[in-house]
């Protein structure tokens, strides 16, 4: 019925697909970017007589323009990757591809026996959710920053974490949950062995350093996955 209010599971699918396009906007432009900085480059190198400029009247035009194309061409693929790993550093669309969470190992201490210690410092840690966490619709995300996981605005808390710091959607908790460890993590611990947590205000985010192209790759195929659920859910 027209005058049924929307639920939450189709503004959020209606929201994916808003996002899907502005990836697809985005890549187009990345796209355009690498041509103009590439196209830029062959006629700078060929005016400065690095390269020799294509012959004038006896070479038709059609043949000249098909040299700068060519030579374009070879350099395109190279000049995209590094400005997509570039702009990658700040996705508009970030998405676990780490695999199916509900049989990833599961790692970690026993967080029940720490939560007196630690306070659940880790569930103020931010990490974007899979395909599958959005297809099941128990996690919930940010909006503003798709598709990372929604937290507490009062206490930067994930909004599945209660006034206990217990996890109130354990059973469905994303991948990322499931396989971390924070005994190594000085963000959480200065020494876990001695159970000396680390003093407030060391949680913030620290990006690891990665490969940008390896990074470039796994966010292709994260947002191949989630064009996929998409196209399968309107089915």
């Amino acid at each position: 019925m027209a005058d049924e209010p929307v639920t939450r599971a189709e503004l959020e699918r209606a929201l994916r697909g808003i996002n899907l396009r502005h990836v697809d906007l985005r890549d187009a432009l990345l796209q355009l970017a690498a041509r103009v900085v590439v196209l830029t480059d062959e006629l700078t190198r060929r005016l400065d007589g690095v390269e020799p400029l294509p012959a004038p009247p006896l070479t038709p035009a059609p043949v000249a323009t098909a040299t700068v194309e060519r030579a374009v061409a070879e350099r395109l693929d190279g000049t995209l990757a590094k400005i997509r790993g570039a702009d990658v550093m700040q996705p508009s669309v970030a998405l676990d591809e780490g695999g199916d969470k509900y049989t990833a190992p599961v790692a970690g201490p026993n967080c029940a026996e720490l939560l007196h210690l630690c306070q659940a410092r880790c569930c103020t840690l931010g990490f974007s959710l899979s395909t599958a966490d959005l297809d099941e619709g128990v996690i919930r995300w940010d909006y503003g920053k798709p598709y990372m996981i929604r937290q507490r605005a009062s206490d930067g808390y994930c909004v599945h974490n209660d006034e206990h710091h217990g996890c109130t959607v354990h059973a469905q908790r994303p991948r990322v949950c499931r396989v971390y460890d924070c005994r190594d993590d000085k963000r959480i611990w200065t020494d876990f062995a001695n159970r000396l947590v680390a003093p407030p205000g060391t949680t913030e985010d620290a990006e690891p350093a990665l490969d940008l192209l390896a990074r470039v790759r796994a966010r292709s195929q994260a947002i191949s996955a989630e064009q996929d659920a998409l196209e399968n859910r309107v089915k």
